[in-house]
């Protein structure tokens, strides 16, 4: 069978579906992802055959205007920051729909797999009389996305004739129960293991070097840092002080100058070649990292910065004693640094986090979902055929 990916260009959302694509391909079917811009590159360099669905594209951008490049009211509340987004991300469907559809109709899929926030491949599926499945990240996204994100698209819709976006014939779950929120959407949901890509292996030998201090990995993401620059400049002298070796994982963002012996500044990591050799994690939030870190069993301290559901992931691996998180206003240097002291000397959270890593271990490696979707497209010819 043929399958068609789709996700917007962020790394978060576009590397989740790489390992069910390697699935996908080793078990001998085709797979196809289109990503805007230079993220059909990031495909590529997973090994992934990738179209462009459109030229580059800021996700800042079509989150902070409409379409008639006004900028986009910036709410106070929590719910109207969701609804932005939401209509951020409909933007982008509806910036890429043209190409999406011209990709499927040309490729001709079996199925179509989406991200949770790619709208236009859906809307392709449904106008060629596709099935298509969500495959989700971790935790799952408020309602309020898809529903803004409709909102955004009624033109597209009605010139689709759809009375509003399609549902999944199926959705990918790779959240363990424990952690996942509670009164998720209707419809029927197939477990698959969270597998960790985080881009193309590179291993520092520091890495595998003796150490005398506990390490940390510091990340905040592809999104935080340049917010967060302050906070990141303070880090490094503070975590010495508390005694840890740091891995400051944080691209262009990480401190320039002079920084402690105890400090690698090594630019983006690949997180899951880079976790296993460390004993904690602080990142912002963001769904990869979490779920890289529990992979590996690891307390997390997340300082959320009120990014689309970084709140959520903060509060759900502390509610289950696998982390700690301290809101923005409070997430200064000697905070974090406390924070990490106090975590290093809690063995509880370190337990709670390997329970979740069992959790996800137990779970169906993509491998066992292919014959899932395998049996879906079976069933959706046979249905077609009476």
């Amino acid at each position: 069978m043929r399958i068609l990916l789709t996700t917007a260009p962020m790394y978060g959302h576009v590397l989740p579906l790489v390992p069910l694509s390697w699935a996908l391909r080793a078990a001998g079917h085709e797979v196809l992802l289109a990503a805007p811009g230079e993220f059909a590159g990031v495909a590529g360099e997973a090994g992934l055959p990738a179209v462009a669905s459109a030229g580059a594209v800021s996700m800042g951008g079509m989150i902070g205007f409409e379409r008639d490049g006004t900028p986009a009211a910036r709410p106070a509340d929590p719910q109207g920051r969701v609804r932005r987004s939401g209509r951020g991300f409909g933007r982008l469907a509806a910036h890429v729909l043209e190409r999406t559809l011209r990709i499927a109709e040309r490729w001709r899929p079996d199925l179509v797999v989406s991200e949770p926030t790619e709208y236009a491949g859906r809307l392709a599926a449904a106008r060629l009389g596709l099935p298509w499945v969500e495959h989700g990240w971790g935790l799952r996204l408020s309602g309020l996305y898809a529903e803004a994100a409709e909102q955004e698209l009624a033109p597209e819709l009605a010139a689709l004739g759809l009375p509003g976006l399609p549902a999944p014939r199926l959705r990918l779950d790779p959240c363990p129960a424990r952690l996942q929120l509670p009164d998720g959407p209707a419809g029927p949901v197939h477990r698959i293991r969270y597998v960790p890509y985080n881009g193309p292996a590179r291993v520092p030998p520091w890495l595998r070097e003796p150490r005398e201090r506990p390490r940390v990995c510091v990340t905040l993401g592809s999104m935080a840092p340049a917010a967060r620059a302050g906070l990141l400049a303070a880090l490094p002298a503070a975590l010495d002080a508390a005694g840890v070796e740091t891995v400051l994982a944080a691209g262009d963002a990480a401190p320039t100058g002079a920084l402690p012996a105890s400090v690698r500044a090594a630019g983006w990591l690949p997180l899951d070649t880079v976790l296993p050799a460390c004993d904690l994690v602080v990142h912002h939030g963001g769904p990869g990292t979490a779920m890289t870190a529990l992979v590996h069993g690891l307390p997390q301290l997340v300082l959320p910065f009120y990014l689309s559901d970084t709140t959520a992931y903060a509060q759900r691996l502390s509610g289950l004693g696998a982390g700690r998180w301290l809101p923005p206003e409070r997430a200064d240097a000697a905070a974090v640094a406390d924070g990490v002291r106090a975590l290093l000397a809690d063995p509880a959270a370190r337990t709670a986090a390997a329970g979740l890593a069992g959790e996800i271990a137990g779970l169906p490696a993509p491998a066992q979902v292919v014959p899932v979707l395998a049996e879906l497209v079976r069933k959706e010819r046979a249905a077609c055929a009476r």
